[in-house]
């Protein structure tokens, strides 16, 4: 696909969960590069050290920063915010997101809807906000038109066991993208996913263990041994710089495999999941493999 030379001093962007990890990534690059950032998180002081951050520690204009305290599972705060940036929104980047590890059976109701909450619907309302102003402006300066781009994950692509509402929120952003992208061609806005695989971020802190079981601390370990949200916001740009729909960021090889099997042989991959779950999970052989840091290559 064509990679278009994008103007990003002329660009306005709004990406949410920008406190840490990968939105916090993908901020101080877009900002490094010209474009006018507005910060979005529910933890003041994460938005405040960013503020500064980029404002004292790097060359970006101050003036092209804009920090917001905004909940996301809010639609009143971010319908709000949209009415007060009061000017056009070339990009928008879903990234708030949770962690929830646990079973089903087991956990609480509450915690259930928050991961919905968050990572389902905050991305809906933050696109119903902000979806006003990039039709208002869609291609009026930019034959490149608006960008949507929505994080989901590896996770969204292959059910994992104690994973099921953390998975089931991002297959869910995947067909919100897909959706999305088939109706809004047309007005030159154009929505994506970004996949990622294991990456080093707060989840692994900030998360809800519902566990201590075994895939709990494989999960933790493979944050803690993922890529740094910084190779990832560099895909997000390459999605943007060439309107791509789909892009898998960073994934480890034994995922892309995992993946790769259920695509070729559906009905054999959750009969070999479960086996592995049951049979092999307490294996250190397998926490090792699936722990370690590995080179990440895209195959497929």
């Amino acid at each position: 696909m064509l990679r278009h030379n994008i103007k990003w001093a002329d660009k306005t962007a709004v990406i949410t969960g920008s406190g840490s990890g990968i939105g916090r990534a993908v901020t101080i690059a877009l900002a490094k590069k010209g474009a006018t950032i507005h910060l979005v998180d529910f933890r003041q002081a994460r938005i405040d050290a960013l503020v500064e951050k980029l404002s004292t520690e790097t060359s970006v204009d101050s003036c092209k920063i804009h920090g917001h305290t905004v909940d996301v599972t809010s639609p009143k705060q971010l319908k709000q915010l949209a009415e007060n940036i009061q000017s056009k929104v070339d990009i928008l980047i879903n990234c708030a997101g949770i962690l929830h590890q646990g079973k089903i059976a087991t956990a609480a109701n509450q915690d259930l809807h928050r991961v919905l909450d968050v990572n389902l619907w905050g991305a809906i309302y933050s696109i119903k906000a902000f979806l006003p102003i990039m039709r208002k402006f869609k291609g009026k300066e930019s034959e490149q038109g608006s960008h949507i781009i929505n994080i989901a994950s590896i996770a969204g692509l292959i059910g994992a066991p104690e994973m099921a509402i953390y998975n089931a929120s991002k297959s869910a952003i995947l067909s919100l993208t897909e959706s999305l992208a088939i109706e809004l061609a047309a007005e030159n806005i154009h929505v994506a996913s970004v996949c990622p695989g294991s990456v080093k971020t707060n989840l692994g802190r900030d998360g809800q263990f519902s566990s201590e079981s075994t895939a709990a601390h494989i999960l933790r370990s493979t944050i803690r041994n993922g890529v740094e949200p910084e190779r990832v916001a560099q895909d997000i740009i390459h999605v943007i710089e060439r309107s791509s729909l789909f892009k898998l960021s960073c994934v480890e090889l034994h995922w892309q495999i995992l993946w790769l099997c259920k695509r070729i042989f559906p009905g054999l991959y959750p009969k070999l999941s479960s086996i592995i779950y049951h049979k092999v999970l307490d294996n250190r052989l397998l926490t090792s493999f699936l722990s370690q840091k590995t080179n990440v290559k895209h195959c497929l």
